[in-house]
């Protein structure tokens, strides 16, 4: 299987058209000869069941190459991110640029008392009426965390603030299986019936694989529960150049892209022709904090190469702004 090069040349391009097909050719020796480590019994028995080497006692998958690139055709290289109403709906992959809030602080300068302090359910819902009222912003991702929430119950709160304070749509995070279903459960109720949340689907699950070449549980759960309902789900992956990947650019851009074609496939053999993003967020390791700076050039430059990427698989993608 080949694929095509985009005519598009403008903006700013950090890989050539051979380092491309460079790229795709390390990753696929990545998952057919090392693998990506899987958790979670049944995505290991859908990988098993589509021909993928599983080793059960290391939860190592190895992916043959023809089956990552079937994943990589079927996936739509365009569709609409709809609103509650038809004037928030925007197209991905149709060329243009389209943007959303960043996620999910744990912390905000409180402009009443002029304090930092941790972030909580209110916070969340003034971030979503802010962003619902701008028209520059298409999406609306969970922008601050609901930490007042009882933990197991968090995503749930965040979900209702939500949707309570925007009608754009919106990428929400759950951390398993029970609580995407759960979510997915909310979106049917305000839809009126699963159809037709699938016909107007006005949110998008996130899941992010753990850099190194791992996919937890719960990750895995998302994509299956998300996968079933047919409805969008968000794969991001946020390594850290020099931290949990390789200290390259390129050696880093291999592992996460395998990472997130692993997560593809999964959602793929579920569902044929399910919306995926391909996401990332990835940058390089601050080794004096030990933290994950989104400032850095190489933040902005990982997110070249993934638009170059998508462009090539013909998958829409997701970066993290700078």
């Amino acid at each position: 299987m080949s694929f095509q090069f985009s005519k598009e040349t403008r903006g700013y391009r950090l890989l050539t058209d051979q380092g491309i097909v460079t790229i795709h050719n390390a990753t696929m020796d990545l998952m057919g000869q090392y693998g990506v480590r899987i958790f979670g019994t049944e995505a290991k028995k859908i990988y098993e069941e589509a021909g993928c080497d599983v080793d059960w006692e290391s939860n190592m998958v190895k992916f043959p190459r023809e089956l990552v690139e079937w994943a990589i055709e079927v996936t739509p290289g365009t569709f609409t991110m709809c609103g509650r109403h038809p004037k928030d709906d925007f197209v991905l992959g149709d060329g243009t640029v389209s943007f959303t809030s960043f996620g999910t602080g744990l912390q905000m300068f409180d402009l009443e008392t002029g304090e930092v302090r941790d972030t909580d359910t209110e916070d969340l819902e003034n971030f979503a009426r802010f962003c619902d009222a701008i028209p520059e912003i298409n999406a609306f991702t969970t922008a601050v965390a609901a930490q007042d929430a009882p933990g197991p119950l968090k995503d749930f709160y965040e979900a209702e603030a939500i949707f309570k304070n925007t009608t754009k749509h919106a990428i929400l995070d759950a951390e398993n299986g029970h609580n995407a279903k759960a979510i997915i459960d909310m979106g049917i109720a305000i839809a009126g019936s699963l159809q037709k949340l699938q016909e107007r689907p006005f949110f998008t699950l996130c899941m992010c694989p753990n850099s190194p070449l791992e996919i937890h549980d719960g990750a895995s759960q998302v994509i299956i529960e998300t996968a079933k309902a047919g409805l969008p789900i968000s794969i991001l992956s946020m390594g850290l150049a020099g931290g949990t990947t390789p200290a390259t650019l390129t050696g880093t851009f291999v592992v996460t892209n395998a990472e997130i074609l692993a997560g593809i496939v999964l959602t793929q053999l579920i569902h044929e022709g399910n919306p995926v993003i391909y996401g990332s967020s990835t940058t390089v390791m601050d080794m004096r904090k030990a933290t994950s700076p989104v400032g850095a050039p190489e933040h902005g430059m990982f997110g070249a190469m993934v638009a170059q990427m998508g462009k090539y698989y013909d998958i829409v993608t997701k970066v993290g702004g700078t």
